[in-house]
C-alpha cells in the first residue's frame, strides 16, 4: 500500500509540542460517536472492571468508540427507554486534559447548528467526568470512504454543503475547529444529515489554552498555518481542510503524493483530479480546489458558504439571467447579477487560484443587497434628501425593473527594462600574472547580475564576460614593455648646438669704436647701414636626451612595462522602469473620478521576474498592456521583472420608472442611475431635479434682479 494510502484511509491527528524531532503524539479523538449497522466491528459489551455500570440516568450498554484520553459508549436513559445518547467518559485524570475535555463541553453547548453534534448534559460522575451527547445512528465519513473509496460528485456536494453550513455557524461564534477531516464528519443513516463533531482541539479566538509551539489536527488535513503553529490556526485554516476534504471524496486520496506540513515536507499544489483517475467532473473543478488550498490564506474563499456557492456554479454550469424585480416581490434567485461578466470570467478563469477572495465576496454581498427594493428604495431617498433642488423620495415614487451588477476593473502594469550592450574588448596589463579558469565564454545575457528589487532607474555599470579573459602581448611595444625614444632612437644621447661666448672687449676701443660709427653714421648714413655685424659663435656638444632624460626610451603606457595584456570582453548595463494603466471601459464617467471618489479593492498583486506570467496573457485588456510592453524590447533589452496589480470597484445599475409608464415598459422608456462603489456614491443627475423648485428659484431671481434694477434707476434720476 501507498504512503499515502495509508495516511489518508488511516488518519490519526498528532501534536508535536517542539515542532520538530518530537514523537508523534495521539490526542483526542471523538469521532467515534457513532453507531454502526454492523455490530461486530464494535467491542464487546463487556465493561472494564473500574467503570460504573450507570452514570447518571444513562445504563451504559457497550463501547462504541475509544480514543487516547476517552471512550465513548452507547447509552440508554434509565427511565426513558427509547432515549439513547452517546457518553464521552474522559479516562485520563491530568488536569490539562481535564480542562481541555471541560472546554470542549462548554464550546458545544454553545453550538446550536442541524449540522452540529448537540451536547446534551455533562457533570463529574466521580472519578470520571461525562459528556453526554446525542446518538447519531450512521457511520462517519471516513468509513463510508473505506467502503467506497470515492463518491458521486453529487453527494460530495451535498455533504460538503452541509459541512460548511456548519464551520460557517462556527466561524461566527469565533469558534476554530482545526481538526476539519473525515473521521470527525458523521452521516445520519435515516435522515442523510450530515454533522460536524469533535471539538476537542477547537480554538476559541478570545481564550486559547495551547501551547504555541504545538502543532495539533490530522495529518494530511492541516492547512500550512497548522504546520507553523496551532495559534497561527485561523477560519481559513478550516477552509483549506475542508478543501482537502472535498478533494478525497471526489478522488479517494489525498491531494499529494506525502502528506505535506511534516518538518521536511513542503506544502506544493495540488494534483490535478484526472492525475488521479477522475475524469467525469467540471473542468473549473482544479481550479476551484487550488483557491481552497491556496498557501495563501487570504487568496482562499473568505467563508465556506463563498466557497459553496462557487462550487455550486461550477457543478450546475448556471447563468444567471438579470432579474425583474418589483417592490412587491423578493429575488428567489441567490446570486448576485452581472451585466457585462466576460472580464470577470477571463480574470477568474486565469487567475483563479491567485486572487485575494475577501473583496470579490463583499462585492457578491453588496450585489445581493442591492437586489433587495426596500433596500434600493431607502438608498434613493437617501440620495434624493442631500439637495434641495432635487426630487424628493425618490425612492418611493420609484419602481425598480432590473438590477444589473458588475465589477469595473483597473490594471496596472510595471516593468523593468535591462539594456546590456554588445560586448567590447578591455584591456590591462598583466600585472600579477595571474591564471584565469579555462571556461566556456558566455554572451552578456548569461552573466548574474544583481537582481533587481524595486522599480526604480539603475546607471547599471560594466560587467566582465566570464571565460572571455585571454593574455596577450602588448603591440605597442613588442612585448618588450618599452618605447624607443624617437629623438635619441636609444642612444641616449643627442647632439645639440650651443652658443660659445665671445672674447671681451676694452672699454676704450669699445669707445673708440663707438664714436667712429657715430661719426660714420652721421657723415655718411648709407656707410652705416652697410657695415659688417658680428655673428655670434657656436658649438656641437653631446648631450643627454631630453625627451627621455637619458633613458633612452619610455615604459609602454599601455603594458605599463609588463610587456603583456590581460584581454577581456565586456558588457554594459542599465535598468529602466516603464509602467501602463488601463481599466475597463466606463460609458458614464471618467476613470480617475472614479477612482478619486471610491475605493479600490484590490484583488491580485504578483511580480515575476524574466518576462510575464503567461495566464496574464489570458485577459484582454491585460495582453494587450503586456504587448505594449514588450514593444520596448530588442536583442540588446529584456524585461527583467514585471509586475500585476488589478483592483476593481463594484457598480450596480438600476432601470426603473417614477409610476408613468406601462406594466411592462421597453428599456428605452426606463430611467436609469448607476451606484459606484462599496460607498454607494450616486452622481448628481438633472433628470431627477425638483424641477417645480427649481423654476420656482429662477423666477424669484429674475424678480428680485428686476426691481432691484427699477429701484436703481429710480433712485440715480
Amino acid at each position: 500500500m501507498r504512503h499515502v494510502e495509508r495516511d489518508s484511509r488511516a488518519p490519526r491527528r498528532a501534536c508535536y509540542p517542539g515542532c520538530e524531532h518530537v514523537p508523534l503524539l495521539i490526542i483526542f479523538s471523538s469521532s467515534v460517536i457513532i453507531g454502526v449497522l454492523d455490530t461486530t466491528r464494535f467491542v464487546s459489551a463487556g465493561r472494564m472492571s473500574n467503570l460504573p455500570e450507570r452514570i447518571g440516568n444513562y445504563i451504559l450498554e457497550r463501547e462504541i468508540g475509544r480514543g487516547a484520553t476517552s471512550e465513548v459508549w452507547l447509552a440508554r436513559h434509565a427511565h426513558l427507554e427509547q432515549r439513547q445518547v452517546a457518553v464521552k467518559i474522559l479516562m485520563a485524570q491530568d488536569r490539562e486534559t481535564i480542562q481541555r475535555f471541560n472546554r470542549e463541553a462548554n464550546l458545544i453547548s454553545r453550538l446550536q447548528h442541524p449540522n452540529i453534534v448537540q451536547i446534551l448534559d455533562y457533570g463529574y460522575y466521580a472519578p470520571f467526568y461525562c459528556t453526554v451527547m446525542e446518538y447519531i445512528h450512521g457511520g462517519s465519513l471516513r468509513q463510508l470512504l473505506d467502503r467506497q473509496r470515492c463518491l458521486p460528485p453529487q453527494e460530495a456536494l451535498l455533504i460538503f454543503k452541509q459541512i460548511a453550513s456548519a464551520l460557517d455557524y462556527a466561524h461566527q461564534m469565533n469558534i476554530v475547529h482545526r481538526d476539519v477531516s473525515p473521521g470527525n464528519v458523521l452521516l445520519e443513516q435515516a435522515t442523510g444529515r450530515v454533522l460536524l463533531t469533535d471539538f476537542g482541539i477547537a480554538r476559541e479566538l478570545k481564550h486559547s489554552i495551547t501551547v504555541p509551539s504545538s502543532i495539533m489536527g490530522t495529518p494530511g488535513f492541516w492547512s500550512p498555518e497548522h504546520a507553523h503553529s496551532a495559534v497561527s490556526v485561523t477560519h481559513l485554516s478550516d477552509i483549506y481542510s475542508l478543501g482537502v476534504v472535498l478533494y478525497v471524496m471526489l478522488s479517494g486520496d489525498l491531494p499529494w503524493d506525502e502528506v505535506p506540513g511534516l518538518p521536511d515536507r513542503t506544502f506544493g499544489p495540488p494534483l490535478p483530479l484526472k492525475q488521479r483517475g477522475i475524469s467525469n467532473l467540471p473542468p473549473d473543478i482544479d481550479r476551484f480546489i487550488q483557491i481552497m488550498l491556496s498557501n495563501d490564506p487570504a487568496r482562499r474563499f473568505p467563508t465556506a458558504q463563498a466557497a459553496v456557492e462557487e462550487l455550486e456554479r461550477i457543478f450546475t454550469r448556471h447563468q444567471m439571467p438579470t432579474q425583474v424585480m418589483t417592490p412587491e416581490e423578493t429575488p428567489s434567485v441567490r446570486y448576485p447579477l452581472r451585466a457585462d461578466d466576460a472580464q470577470q470570467q477571463a480574470i477568474e478563469a486565469a487567475l483563479g487560484p491567485d486572487l485575494i477572495r475577501a473583496p470579490l465576496a463583499a462585492a457578491e454581498q453588496r450585489a445581493l443587497a442591492l437586489r433587495q427594493p426596500a433596500a434600493v428604495a431607502e438608498l434613493l431617498d437617501a440620495w434624493s434628501a442631500q439637495g434641495r433642488l432635487r426630487r424628493a423620495s425618490l425612492g418611493r415614487l420609484a419602481r425598480i425593473h432590473k438590477v444589473s451588477s458588475q465589477n469595473i476593473y483597473f490594471y496596472h502594469l510595471e516593468v523593468l527594462y535591462e539594456r546590456r550592450s554588445p560586448p567590447v574588448d578591455l584591456e590591462e596589463p598583466d600585472y600579477d600574472a595571474r591564471e584565469f579558469p579555462l571556461e566556456p565564454e558566455r554572451d552578456q545575457w548569461q552573466v548574474m547580475l544583481p537582481p533587481p528589487q524595486e522599480f526604480k532607474p539603475d546607471p547599471g555599470g560594466q560587467v566582465v564576460l566570464p571565460g572571455s579573459a585571454r593574455v596577450i602581448s602588448c603591440s605597442a611595444c613588442g612585448g618588450k614593455g618599452k618605447l624607443v625614444c624617437k629623438r635619441c632612437k636609444g642612444k641616449q644621447r643627442v647632439y645639440i648646438n650651443r652658443p660659445v661666448e665671445a672674447p671681451p672687449v676694452e672699454p676704450a676701443s669699445r669707445q673708440s669704436g663707438q664714436q667712429a660709427a657715430a661719426i660714420t653714421s652721421a657723415t655718411n648714413p648709407a656707410a652705416a647701414m652697410t657695415s659688417p655685424t658680428v655673428v655670434p659663435r657656436t658649438e656641437r656638444v653631446l648631450v643627454p636626451c631630453p625627451e627621455c632624460e637619458g633613458h633612452g626610451g619610455f615604459t609602454c603606457e599601455r603594458c605599463n612595462g609588463t610587456g603583456r595584456l590581460v584581454q577581456r570582453r565586456v558588457s554594459t548595463w542599465q535598468r529602466r522602469p516603464a509602467s501602463w494603466f488601463e481599466h475597463d471601459e466606463l460609458l458614464e464617467v471618467e476613470g480617475q473620478w472614479l477612482l478619486d471618489t471610491c475605493e479600490m479593492h484590490e484583488i491580485y498583486r504578483e511580480r515575476v521576474s524574466a518576462g510575464c506570467r503567461p495566464e496574464w496573457l489570458q485577459i484582454p485588456i491585460l495582453a494587450d498592456m503586456v504587448q505594449e510592453a514588450q514593444k520596448g524590447t530588442d536583442a540588446d533589452t529584456r524585461i527583467v521583472l514585471s509586475e500585476v496589480a488589478i483592483g476593481f470597484i463594484p457598480i450596480s445599475r438600476l432601470l426603473f420608472d417614477l409610476g408613468q409608464t406601462a406594466e411592462k415598459p421597453d428599456e428605452a422608456d426606463l430611467h436609469s442611475l448607476t451606484i459606484y462603489g462599496f460607498e454607494h456614491i450616486i452622481p448628481p443627475d438633472w433628470r431627477f431635479l425638483n424641477w417645480e423648485r427649481v423654476i420656482f428659484i429662477c423666477v424669484t431671481g429674475f424678480l428680485v434682479i428686476l426691481v432691484a434694477l427699477f429701484g436703481f434707476f429710480a433712485f440715480t434720476r
